[in-house]
Parts: structure tokens; C-alpha cells; sequence
């Protein structure tokens, strides 16, 4: 995680190009997580070089000096490389399947096929979640070196979002290094009670760019195969990352 002006410079491009339109500042703080003076400094320097513009007081967005080439367009690569996978997961499983970005400190989903059973979790495309809480945003940061991790920490609001869900640093700490290791995460009941995710990362190179995951009921998860479920989301991770390196 770049912690420079010119990689927080990018940051706050970054989420103004995954927004639909103007972002008030407050929102653009929650995002990042960095300090508002910082951002209001950032978004003043990008006013004055054109690629941002004020709408109305603490409004902003893109103007279409650098609309070409944010990261909308980008996502819109990665949807048109992963779409045949996620969907063969989702055959494959009968499970919800997930495609999230880490944006600041949140994972936002950029395609959530939702699974058939009549008992799932039901989400929308674009809704975002904390990092930390998910199995996607688990595998989105597994590979980060200490001093971005030990950033990244520092800039994240650690709440829990259910009795379960881990917000001890050192804890979390430990959680990051096993997906590092294993390739891949699970998160059960952190993020949403009787829900299990399973989560792996898609790489463009040696970047993680994404991940993927199945979200189940924890119910369903603990007589499921779990081994097979995990393999399944591994695999699909690297069928994309292959596709986004042809």
C-alpha cells in the first residue's frame, strides 16, 4: 500500500472513478481511511491540475481528463476476463460467488451471482464491506509486506460487525500471514452471522488486483466438502489470473 502523496493522490482517484458520479468529502475520508485535512489537500492539488473538479462545496468528481483511463475501465477488463469463470464456479458450487477490489480500507464487490438455494445471503454489486471482516478482502491484502499491512491497519476503524468478527491488531496480524501462506482465506460468521466465505486471490503478474470467493451458509459450509469448495475458489482465482496475463 502506497503511502506517498503521489500513491494517496492515486487512492483518492481511485475512488472517485469506482463512484457512480460526485462523492462528498466525508465520503471520500471514510473510504481511505487517511486524515480529511490530507484528503481535502490531495483533492485541491487534483482540482488545479484538471483531473478533478469541485461540483458544489465538499463535492467531487472525475472530469473527463482522466475518465479514460480510471479505474472504471479497468474494472470493466476484469469483469470481461472473469465473468465465464465466476459463472462456472457458480455452476460448479450452487453457491452465491464474489468478485471484489480493495478500495482504501473496503472490499467493493464489482459482480455477485447470487446462489439458488432458497436459504442465502442476498447482496448487491457495488456494496462494499470492511476489509478485514471478509474472506475477500482477507485475500485482497495477503500479500502486503509489514509496513503496508502495519499502514493499512493503522488507517482502518476496526468494528465489529458481529459478535465473532476479530478486531484484535495482532490477531488479524496472524489471520493476514495464514492467507499469505495458504493462498487462500475463510471467514465465518465475522462478517454476517451464518454466513461462511471462502476467499482467494487473482493476481494481473505478480499483483493482486482481486479476489473471489463463495459465501454459504455456515450451516450448509460445516457438512459441505470443504476441501473441494476451497480447491473450486482457488482454481477459478487462477483461471482469471491467467486470463488477465494472455
Amino acid at each position: 500500500m502506497l503511502t506517498s502523496s503521489l500513491g494517496k493522490a492515486f487512492h483518492v482517484l481511485e475512488v472517485l472513478a469506482a463512484a457512480d458520479g460526485e462523492l462528498p468529502l466525508a465520503e471520500i475520508v471514510s473510504q481511505l481511511g487517511y486524515h480529511k485535512p490530507t484528503v481535502h489537500r490531495l483533492l485541491q492539488d487534483l482540482v488545479e491540475l484538471g483531473y478533478v473538479c469541485r461540483i458544489d462545496k465538499g463535492k467531487y468528481q472525475l472530469t473527463g481528463k482522466l475518465r479514460r483511463l480510471t479505474l472504471g475501465k479497468l474494472d470493466d477488463h476484469l469483469l470481461e476476463a472473469a465473468d465465464p469463470f465466476l459463472r462456472e464456479l457458480h455452476d460448479q458450487t450452487g453457491e452465491t460467488v464474489n468478485l471484489g477490489v480493495l478500495r482504501g480500507t473496503s472490499v467493493r464487490y464489482l459482480q455477485i451471482l447470487e446462489s439458488k438455494h432458497p436459504f442465502r445471503l442476498v447482496a448487491d454489486a457495488s456494496s462494499r464491506d470492511p476489509f478485514y471482516s471478509t474472506a475477500l478482502g482477507r485475500a485482497l491484502t495477503s500479500a502486503l509486506g509489514d509496513d503496508d499491512w502495519n499502514e493499512l491497519i493503522a488507517h482502518t476503524k476496526l468494528v465489529a460487525r458481529t459478535p465473532q468478527t476479530v478486531i484484535d491488531p495482532e490477531q488479524l496480524r496472524e489471520i493476514h500471514q495464514r492467507a499469505g501462506s495458504e493462498g487462500f482465506a475463510i471467514e465465518q460468521d465475522q462478517n454476517d452471522i451464518g454466513v461462511t466465505c471462502i476467499g482467494a486471490p487473482i493476481r494481473d503478474g505478480s499483483e493482486i488486483v482481486a479476489a473471489v470467493s463463495i459465501s454459504i451458509p455456515t450451516a450448509r459450509f460445516d457438512s459441505a466438502p470443504q476441501s473441494e469448495l476451497i480447491a473450486a475458489v482457488q482454481q477459478t482465482a487462477a483461471k482469471i489470473s491467467t486470463q488477465l496475463a494472455s
